[in-house]
């Protein structure tokens, strides 16, 4: 694996005088001989870096997130001065990630450039290295006989089809092997200067399976994540490839391994346990060796909703829909209208054997004696419509398959001749490589053939267009799409079909489906096919076409509630916030795992009743020096209200708050209210609130003097600590002091207070930075058993994230959901990372809930 490359680091060098902050240029030269070739490469072939050092305010440096990818997600755009710009390159990868990236500072890019360093002089090079250092990008250089081998080679000829299950289309070459290890090895390298302690870095795709491992070779003391955009095959499948042992340790070396969908995540399990002789746990986890555990799990990647919905608005995309409409007859439009008639009326002239020249055609089954039946004489005309399909002329997309299927309906169901026009976007993609060149041909002359069959004059029933085409044309297509045919014949999530509902957002458009995509996990209320099966899709094709508006805009809106909520951002914040679990050991334990997150989500969908209970700081917001700086934000507000006015949910905050401050917080919202653990009551009610206080608690004006006397101590001892008021209790708050004075104090605090408290019906509790005292009799469990023991619900989720929370998870029954938001011990059945987290689980929460309202006509 060792490739011959070492590493020189220029030091001292600065790049830019105008820097806030620190950079220093580290070149990264090649030397000696590749593996893959005898001839000694330029340095040019290498890569210069720029290290982007972040100070923190000890002076240490700031940990940063690396995303690295086999391409950058911007090209360079060569300007008639000698300078370069850079164009955002379209793709899921950059659109997924690409905002991040943006909106980070401290974030990091490194990819290759796309640019072979021959055809460049050194001045240009250093160029392009500046544009993309503008735009936080550190790009690589590589020759064309490393992307040869690299890309075009073990990348795309040898896994890309074994990932996709088609490993008869795999080559297995030792060269192009040879050539991806050593290009996995310059990524190491060039990112080895980059890397401090505290880093996460996050590799992306098939393109980088070797790069995980060979970077925790160097480093043990950062976040690794890897996740493959792809599909993963069966162990039957996988193991031909020679390498597959390799690519397999290669990706273990990640702390976080990241699929699209369950079943990619169990074909991997099974390769590492068959493969490797590895045991995988239930967790996911598998124990490479003793300083080194890695997981295994899905996350589904999404899309940005709200750029596809508005694009489609733009002028451009609405023009290019209005001239399909018009072109398909859709909207009505003269020139259509004219040809149409002229055409029609000369099948009937046929048809009354009027003695034309092509009359006795008559008894054959002509599209224009169909058309004059149907478009002007017939009492059940067909409306005219439009599918639509985008892909890459790839041999996954099963394009072939779905020509047949369209063919097949226009032979069974003859009415929609000259009624449904076909927009195939399909474009090319290396057309270098005999099997996709093959590919095209046999596209080519499927389109011929039943452009040659069924086309008249005024219709054509395929429009194959063959090149790429920027977002806003092909959102055009999407809007003006009736029925969209997304048939890949593997994928690993299609991100087509989740931008074709994004176009139609709110209103009718029918999707057929492949169940051979991740996608169809999640558009369940899509027309789901086998690709392969011609007549399955030919007949989900005609009940798509035949749907009524207001069915397909009920089963659009059940699924675009999911896909506003599963976006390419909330894939991308999920993702590094699970990365950042498995890195701790304390938040690794009871991680909720992708396919406990969508047994939650199932049950809450058929739940009838729904209870959630909620600790507020800590867990509906994180936690904050200075507990008045936790009020709610308007967003927090808006969710909880969002989530309170769900029909058959009931929603409570249980909090250790004043019941002062959660009546002024949260009063005016749909949910219920417990106060200072429990001792204050307060039940929903649109009619008017009532506040109860807990019976058989001591007077507060017996204990609280000498409580309070206590921890004025403190406060005296410990600068910047103070004591929280509340009717039913005390606190002593130190979360902004000295931690070391503050532990010396907090342990003196509460030997002193327990001491004193047992006698007076008391209890002294130590939540995250904070002694408090308050009744022996209260605590969130007892406060939360009227709700869980009324038998009302079929759906029960607490969380919560300290130790007073733990009575209200041990109330909880057996089948309950709980969730515990942060590190430390306890009794929850799944723990997640952040209160960021568990926002966008409410979210997905009220996805589904809004799916159900609209599968059910609501």
């Amino acid at each position: 694996m060792n490739s011959g490359r070492q590493v020189q680091a220029v030091t001292g060098r600065r790049t830019r005088e105008d820097s806030s902050f620190p950079r220093v240029r580290c070149d990264i030269a090649e030397k000696g001989k590749t593996r893959a070739g005898n001839s000694r490469l330029s340095s040019r072939l290498g890569t210069s870096v720029v290290l982007i050092l972040l100070p923190a305010e000890n002076g240490d440096i700031m940990p940063r997130l690396i995303i690295v990818s086999n391409r950058l997600p911007m090209s360079l755009d060569a300007q008639d001065d000698g300078s370069y710009s850079l164009k955002q390159n379209v793709g899921g990868l950059a659109t997924a990630i690409g905002p991040y990236h943006r909106s980070h500072h401290d974030c990091l890019w490194v990819g290759w450039s796309g640019e072979d360093p021959a055809e460049h002089t050194e001045e240009e090079i250093e160029a392009m290295r500046s544009t993309y250092e503008e735009n936080r990008c550190v790009p690589l250089f590589l020759s064309a006989e490393q992307v040869s081998g690299f890309y075009a080679g073990f990348s795309n000829n040898t896994l890309w089809p074994l990932l996709h299950d088609f490993s008869h289309e795999a080559v297995f070459d030792p060269n192009t092997w040879e050539t991806y290890s050593q290009v996995n090895q310059l990524f190491a390298d060039a990112l080895a200067p980059l890397i401090h302690k505290g880093d996460t870095v996050w590799v992306q795709d098939y393109h980088l399976m070797l790069l995980p491992n060979m970077l925790r070779q160097r480093f043990s003391d950062i976040s690794i994540g890897w996740f493959l955009h792809v599909p993963f095959p069966s162990p039957e499948i996988f193991r031909s490839l020679p390498q597959s042992r390799d690519i397999l340790r290669g990706v273990l070396g990640a702390d976080l391994l990241g699929f699209h969908t369950v079943d990619f995540v169990e074909n991997f399990k099974s390769c590492v346990q068959q493969l490797l002789d590895v045991e995988v746990d239930e967790a996911g986890r598998v124990a490479v060796d003793e300083s080194h555990t890695a997981t295994i799990d899905a996350f589904p990647i999404g899309i940005d909703y709200n750029l596809y919905r508005r694009t489609t608005s733009s002028s451009l995309a609405r023009a290019m829909r209005r001239g399909i409409e018009e072109q398909s007859g859709k909207r009505p439009g003269r020139r259509y209208n004219t040809s149409l008639s002229a055409e029609s009326s000369a099948a009937e002239e046929a048809a009354r054997k009027s003695g034309s020249w092509w009359s006795h055609h008559v008894h054959e089954e002509l599209p224009e004696l169909t058309l004059a039946q149907s478009a002007l004489f017939g009492k059940d005309s067909k409306p005219n419509k439009v599918v639509v399909s985008v892909d890459r002329l790839d041999y996954t997309k099963g394009l072939p398959e779905r020509l047949r299927a369209f063919e097949r309906l226009l032979e069974k169901y003859p009415e929609w001749t000259g009624h449904v026009t076909y927009y195939l976007l399909a474009t090319p993609s290396r057309g270098d490589v005999e099997t996709y060149r093959r590919l095209k041909q046999q596209v080519d002359q499927l389109v011929g053939k039943i452009n040659g069959r069924f086309s008249m004059l005024a219709w054509t029933p395929i429009h194959y267009i063959t090149r790429s085409l920027p977002i806003k044309p092909v959102c055009g297509i999407y809007a003006a799409g009736d029925v969209a045919l997304v048939t890949p014949l593997r994928d690993g999530m299609n991100l087509v079909a989740k931008e074709y509902l994004a176009c139609h957002d709110g209103r009718e458009g029918a999707l057929v489906l492949s169940d051979m995509c991740g996608a169809a996990k999640e558009l369940t209320e899509a027309f789901i096919v086998n690709p392969y099966d011609i007549e399955m899709t030919c007949e989900a094709l005609h009940d798509a076409l035949e749907i009524s508006p207001e069915e397909s805009t009920r089963r659009n809106r059940a699924m675009q509630a999911r896909i506003k909520a599963r976006t390419a951002g909330t894939w991308c914040a999920g993702f590094l916030d699970a990365l950042l679990q498995v890195s701790d050991p304390g938040l690794d334990d009871k991680r909720l795992r992708m396919d406990q997150r969508n047994a939650l989500l199932e049950q809450w969908a058929k739940a009838d009743r729904k209870l959630l209970l909620c600790d507020y700081d800590g867990t509906l917001t994180p936690l904050v020096r200075d507990p008045n700086h936790a009020r709610p934000t308007l967003e927090l507000r808006a969710l909880l209200s969002r989530i309170g006015t769900e029909p058959g949910v009931d929603l409570a905050i249980v909090s250790g708050r004043s019941h002062a401050i959660m009546d002024q917080w949260f009063g005016e919202l749909p949910v219920s209210l417990v106060a200072e653990h429990g001792a204050w009551r307060n039940d929903y009610n649109p009619k008017g609130r009532t506040w109860v206080r807990s019976e058989n608690m001591p007077d507060p004006e017996d204990w609280q003097p000498k409580i309070e006397a206590m921890m004025q101590e403190s406060v005296n001892r410990v600068p910047r600590s103070f004591i929280e008021h509340k009717a039913d209790a005390l606190a002593w708050h130190y979360r902004a002091s000295s931690q070391r004075s503050a532990q010396r104090e907090h342990d003196r605090l509460i030997r002193d207070l327990r001491e004193t408290c047992g006698g007076m019906g008391l209890m002294v509790m130590e939540n995250s930075k904070i002694i408090e005292v308050c009744p022996l009799t209260t605590s969130k469990g007892h406060a939360v058993s009227p709700w869980v023991s009324s038998g009302d619900y079929d759906f029960m989720l607490a969380v919560g994230d300290d130790a007073t929370d733990e009575t209200m998870f041990a109330a909880m029954p057996e089948a309950a959901w709980t969730l515990k938001v942060g590190t430390g011990m306890t009794k929850a059945r799944s723990r997640i990372a952040s209160a960021t987290a568990l926002h966008r689980l409410f979210g997905y929460l009220i996805a589904e809930s809004e799916a159900g309202k609209a599968e059910r006509g609501k």
